[in-house]
């Protein structure tokens, strides 16, 4: 250890969160923690080490010396049946997540669009009779399925998606590693390497430009272990954040009538895809292995810790937005953290944009701009590592 850590002072911990606040209220918990404990010990996560202001997440995701993502003692490698790119660095982590890469860049994702309307526009149509719907059960959870199987290269129903993306984050946040939740992962995995050896022969008979189409396809191919790997990230994660996002957004939108209007009359609605991620990150929080020593705030941050960068909560830095609980589209504009930063930036965040700006939501609001939130609505944003609304009835009023 060098003299410079050796002055660093013990993370202080934090005894009072439990994880039925993180799960029910994580926004009061963080908004505590950074101003009182920035950098925190919580006892409910076993120890697990929390960085709340985004100065420090910010770091914590951009800091390759100190911080890494490789790591093969987590559920994570049980639960997706391999061990992935998103817990590895360097030169293995570049040559797969390249593989992925060509539908997803952004001179291309124009090619999406169409595919995207088409399912918008058949959704909304099978709402057009309805006098009230539940947005996250009748459009966001069948349009997050619905635009993924394309992206992806899939041919599964939305039942079936959903059901692989719940048992995959189960089994990677088993950290009991609980016999019993890995085994519907396992057979998840045993459905889902089945469905890919399906999907790859097809996508070699004929490329569709998705993303398991290009790593099929690839001269260089990875094998077929990492293949499969990669895709269960991208099931695990995006079918579950986007449905998540989608419906935060909608409902910061419902909540606040004069800024729905301004974005229908304006239609600005990129102003509110930003502001719907910064709100309610779908994804709360980011692992990171401690690769090296170092002293923040100081404190001393071991080696081999396993750390958590909370964007949720870098989002709410007080120090960058003005009344950060609000939801505003006219905040002056700053880089949210949500998809997150560094190496290990989320591919498929253009995509989403894509998707809410130019689809979802100005689709949604032009059938039936005279939505409103219904009379005394049950809406509660429930979750700690995946965060958004179970349900957001409406009445739509076209």
């Amino acid at each position: 250890m060098s003299d410079a850590t050796k002055n660093g002072a013990d993370v202080p911990t934090d005894t009072i969160t439990t994880l039925e606040m993180l799960n029910d209220n994580p926004e009061a918990v963080y908004a505590r923690l950074r101003q009182t404990m920035p950098i925190a010990r919580i006892q409910a996560l076993n120890g697990r080490i929390l960085f709340t202001k985004a100065q420090d997440t910010f770091r914590v995701k951009t800091d390759a010396e100190h911080f890494g993502s490789y790591d093969t003692t987590t559920p994570m490698q049980r639960a997706f049946g391999g061990h992935t790119l998103m817990r590895k660095d360097g030169c293995p982590h570049i040559r797969e997540r390249r593989a992925m890469e060509p539908p997803l860049e952004a001179n291309g994702l124009q090619k999406w669009e169409g595919n995207f309307a088409n399912i918008a526009e058949g959704l909304l149509d099978g709402l057009k009779h309805n006098k009230t719907a539940d947005l996250v059960a009748d459009f966001c959870t069948p349009l997050s399925a619905g635009y993924l199987r394309h992206v992806l290269g899939l041919r599964v129903d939305d039942k079936t998606l959903f059901s692989w993306a719940n048992a995959l984050v189960r089994g990677a946040m088993n950290a009991s590693f609980d016999p019993a939740i890995f085994e519907v992962s396992d057979r998840a995995n045993d459905e889902m390497n089945a469905h890919f050896d399906e999907m790859i022969a097809a996508h070699r008979n004929s490329p569709d430009g998705s993303a398991l189409s290009a790593m099929a396809n690839q001269a260089d191919a990875l094998p077929l272990s990492q293949i499969q790997t990669n895709m269960k990230i991208c099931i695990g994660g995006a079918v579950l954040e986007t449905r998540d996002a989608l419906a935060s957004t909608m409902l910061g939108l419902l909540s606040n009538a004069e800024q729905l209007q301004n974005c229908i009359q304006n239609a600005d609605w990129e102003a509110a895809c930003e502001e719907g991620l910064r709100w309610v990150a779908p994804i709360q929080a980011s692992p990171r292995i401690v690769k090296k020593s170092l002293v923040m705030r100081g404190f001393l941050i071991p080696e081999g810790e396993t750390v958590m960068a909370v964007q949720a909560s870098a989002n709410r830095d007080e120090d960058i937005w003005e009344n950060p609980e609000k939801f505003d589209i006219t905040r002056p504009l700053h880089r949210n953290q949500t998809f997150g930063d560094g190496a290990h930036q989320c591919l498929g965040g253009g995509v989403y944009r894509l998707l809410a700006s130019k689809i979802a939501l100005p689709m949604l609001f032009d059938r039936f701009p005279n939505m409103a939130l219904a009379p005394n609505p049950e809406v509660a944003l429930k979750g700690f590592a995946f965060r958004g609304p179970a349900t957001l009835p409406v009445v739509l009023a076209a």
